[in-house]
């Protein structure tokens, strides 16, 4: 019983998705579509990009001092206390690195999608014309 409803699942997504796919005939307007889309990413990327570089000034700022208290205070538990803190800073500023990372990686996979796709439906517009290649030898 589940198989089956999780089978129905999967094929009502993948009916979603192909029915979403642009027309050869609105190629135009797709292109702009994808254009605007890919406009938007690489600004909200470029926003991204000045998180994490303002992060990672903030954690250098914090951390070089609390690395400072914990050398001085080396057999205390203040000590202790002061490099968990340092660790904790630069495990939140790595964090923020790789979600950064991540995000650009999808951006730069969405960009090549979206260039194939568009290269497909331009071929497949051409074919449809009659305007058939010609095959070089």
């Amino acid at each position: 019983m589940e198989r089956r409803s999780e089978a129905h699942r999967s094929e009502a997504m993948g009916e979603r998705l192909l029915s979403r796919l642009p027309q050869p005939a609105n190629l135009a307007a797709y292109r702009q579509e994808v254009a605007s889309l890919l406009a938007k990413n690489e600004k909200q990327l470029g926003r991204n990009k000045w998180i994490v570089v303002r992060m990672w000034v903030f954690v250098v700022l914090v951390s070089a001092p609390f690395l400072w208290m914990a050398g001085t205070h080396f057999n205390t538990s203040q000590g202790n206390w002061f490099l968990g803190l340092t660790c904790f800073w630069v495990l939140l500023g790595a964090i923020e690195v790789a979600k950064y990372v991540a995000r650009q990686g999808r951006v730069e996979l969405l960009k090549e999608i979206k260039q194939t796709q568009l290269q497909v439906l331009e071929l497949h517009a051409l074919l449809t014309q009659g305007g058939a290649p010609i095959a070089s030898k």
